[in-house]
């Protein structure tokens, strides 16, 4: 999760540096750092629901499963993100600096809530659509059960389609795996004033 406060212009080498020894993540686009902040309880467990299946799903194969703390270098300008989960197939790629930037997520899921909705859609989403490896982009909202996944096919094309309600399930044709929605939003009730 991120939220807007920028600050002064640096270097990826002095923002990777500051993000070394800082106890608050940050993200970095081209020159600015943008705060990350905590997420809510809901947030927590999608993402733990997210890696857990997962996980299970991909025990075994080719494919890793990491959440909340991978960096990921979109191949667009000085770009790092903080992914709520990333899962890479075959041997990962990275760019060493003072930290790991991972270079061949194959996909990436972001669970939005109302202060990133906007930055994960335009800002993360026009950045990572730019990474080669990438196959499938996920934006699961935290507010009622729905998935808006986006599939590469072809050279910059795109596809998307959504997935709604408890009963559905999220087909992950790069992974070969389906997720049942009622899995992924186990624990997470719905509230009554929920809109988004």
């Amino acid at each position: 999760m991120a939220t807007n406060p920028r600050t002064a212009i640096i270097t990826l080498d002095d923002y990777l540096a500051a993000e070394e020894a800082s106890e608050f993540p940050s993200e970095f686009v081209d020159g600015e750092v943008i705060a990350m902040v905590g997420g809510t309880y809901d947030h927590g467990l999608i993402v733990g629901n997210l890696h857990g299946l997962l996980w299970s799903r991909l025990e075994g194969g080719p494919c890793r499963v990491v959440s909340q703390g991978t960096h990921v270098k979109a191949a667009q300008g000085e770009r790092v993100f903080y992914p709520d989960v990333v899962v890479t197939c075959g041997t990962p790629k990275r760019e060493r600096r003072v930290r790991d930037l991972l270079l061949n997520p194959t996909l990436i899921v972001e669970v939005l809530s109302p202060s990133t909705a906007t930055y994960d859609r335009d800002t993360k989403w026009e950045s990572y659509q730019r990474i080669a490896s990438l196959q499938e982009y996920l934006i699961v909202s935290q507010k009622k059960p729905r998935i808006e996944r986006y599939t590469r096919h072809g050279d910059g094309f795109w596809l998307f389609s959504e997935v709604e309600g408890l009963n559905g399930e999220i087909r992950l044709d790069s992974l070969d795996v389906s997720l049942p929605m009622a899995k992924i939003y186990g624990g997470v009730l719905p509230r009554e004033d929920d809109s988004a």
